[in-house]
């Protein structure tokens, strides 16, 4: 059994997957928040089992599960499943139901939860088809990915792999173009063309990409650093490659609606 945390995220899995969710706890005298309201109108439409709980019973299923430092926004959620994550072998269908033009996020070995999770939420807007991790060397899709990325995990689809080298070489089989992002690089981002089925790969925190994901990429680009630090933090580089795609993209399409 695991438990989730805040309303975000709790929200979403009651949309998308509320029959992993067994029983929602709530803070007794915080259930009347405004912020609840919704929450309470789908734990309703679900039938999912509500509980408000005194502060005793509510730090204990906290320090249950080592949460007791979260911010949980004084709602819990017992789940008897997790999040469904996809395998190597789902790849090459989850290319072929991506949309017209595929668009892949590959995270290299990203550890913290609280980076995961918020790459999970910049991928999710910015409409990335599906991400690619590997199941070694990374963090788990655990409570903490699920708030930070505020309700994203629910509905963005999570490929776990053995040998992520593999899996990209899947991905290039597929007509995947595969840029990864590298400090050292010589090309800028800002010159590389996202308009086709690509895969953006970002590597982890301080050591960046592995040799071998490295080898396999057909690209390598890097973001422009005009001030004195060297690198962004690997959520924050993600967004601003991600939604570089997503500029050029509509560029393109306001193009092709224009001619």
């Amino acid at each position: 059994m695991s438990l989730l945390y805040g309303i975000h995220a709790i929200k979403a899995r009651l949309k998308l997957h509320a029959d992993g969710i067994k029983v929602i706890y709530c803070l007794k005298g915080k259930d009347t928040s405004p912020r609840l309201g919704e929450l309470k109108s789908l734990m309703a439409k679900k039938n999912i089992e509500f509980e408000l709980v005194n502060k005793e019973k509510f730090q204990s299923l906290l320090e249950s599960h080592a949460l007791e430092d979260v911010v949980h926004q004084n709602v819990l959620a017992a789940c008897q499943s997790d999040i469904k994550l996809y395998e190597e072998s789902d790849l090459s269908d989850l290319v072929a139901s991506s949309s017209k033009t595929p668009f892949i996020l590959i995270l290299d070995g990203v550890q913290d939860p609280h980076n995961l999770g918020a790459c999970i939420r910049s991928a999710e807007a910015a409409g990335v088809d599906f991400i690619v991790f590997p199941k070694d060397n990374s963090a788990t899709i655990n409570a903490t990915v699920e708030k930070v990325a505020s309700g994203a995990v629910s509905s963005m689809k999570l490929v776990s792999v053995t040998n992520l080298a593999r899996a990209i070489g899947v991905l290039k089989d597929e007509g995947i173009w595969v840029t990864g992002l590298a400090g050292e690089a010589e090309s800028l981002i800002y010159d590389s063309d996202f308009s086709g089925a690509i895969a953006l790969v970002m590597g982890a925190e301080g050591s960046g990409l592995r040799f071998g994901t490295r080898k396999m990429c057909d690209y390598l680009a890097k973001l422009p650093m005009q001030g004195q630090v060297s690198s962004l933090n690997v959520s924050v580089a993600a967004g601003v490659a991600m939604y570089e795609v997503v500029r050029q993209r509509r560029e393109l399409l306001a193009e092709n609606l224009n001619d």
